[in-house]
């Protein structure tokens, strides 16, 4: 599968730029700004279509050993790759002899992943990420090579995902039934960041073709089972509600057609 070597990539490129890129941004927007009187001059306008991949990095992490019994920290990850397609606007602007843009875009697509690993003895658990759409805006820095532009972007990211843990029951003599007690579901519009770098060269006419790649990151989030306190949340722990940490990120790499606008 291509999911591994990709979520690697996307891994390292998250530790070396991650938010720390955005910090970039601004501070050379700022420096442009305060020095030679920001002289800024707005260029065209694009628009384009793409299409790619998403590929889902998530994690469940159990705390205090609730479902791997006594596995305090017990991590499982499950990713997976879907297509995805989307739609992006932006502004091209030059400050004080820099190349900039802003740029929005959103995507949509059915991107789920699922593992069974959260108990691994039992296989009885079964934790479900999806993202239903996703949507950017980014400040950009691009420099032109011949006909050739570089860029890099960054910003805010929003997302609609879900996430569940369903808990399957075993009780001799009955149907196998789910849990509730043991089990949940949330969805939710996220918020959260977005780095990417890419690449434009003409094509014909006013068109441009672009393939970027995107690392949009929305953090952790905690979701709770055995709400009833029924049972302890490990060996020798309280009788209470029991805690799951969810990671949620996502690569999105997309091959784009734009189209260059004179305002």
């Amino acid at each position: 599968m291509v999911v591994a070597p990709v979520a690697g990539i996307a891994a390292g490129m998250r530790r070396v730029l991650g938010p720390w890129m955005l910090v970039l941004l601004v501070f050379v927007l700022v420096a442009g700004i305060r020095g030679a009187h920001a002289a800024v001059a707005w260029g065209h306008a694009y628009g384009g279509v793409f299409i790619g991949a998403g590929f889902q990095e998530n994690r469940i992490v159990d705390p205090d050993g609730f479902a791997n019994w006594g596995r305090r920290g017990w991590a499982t990850d499950y990713d997976d790759a879907d297509l995805v397609g989307g739609l992006l606007l932006g502004r091209k602007f030059d400050l004080n002899g820099v190349g900039f843009r802003v740029e929005l875009d959103g995507a949509s697509g059915d991107m789920s992943a699922r593992t069974n690993r959260v108990d691994p003895a039992g296989l009885d658990e079964t934790a479900r990420a999806s993202f239903r759409w996703t949507a950017t805006a980014r400040l950009g820095l691009e420099h032109q090579e011949g006909p050739v532009t570089l860029f890099i972007n960054g910003g805010a990211a929003v997302a609609r995902i879900s996430n569940s843990l369903t808990d399957i029951d075993y009780v001799r003599d009955m149907p196998p039934r789910m849990d509730p007690d043991d089990s949940f579901h949330h969805s939710a519009t996220r918020l959260g960041w977005v780095v990417g770098l890419g690449i434009e060269t003409p094509a014909f006419d006013a068109w441009r073709l672009r393939l970027d790649g995107s690392y949009l990151g929305f953090g952790r989030s905690t979701r709770y089972v055995n709400r009833s306190g029924n049972n302890p949340c490990g060996p020798g722990g309280p009788r209470e509600a029991c805690p799951y940490e969810v990671e949620n990120h996502v690569i999105i790499l997309r091959l784009a057609l734009v189209r260059r606008f004179d305002l």
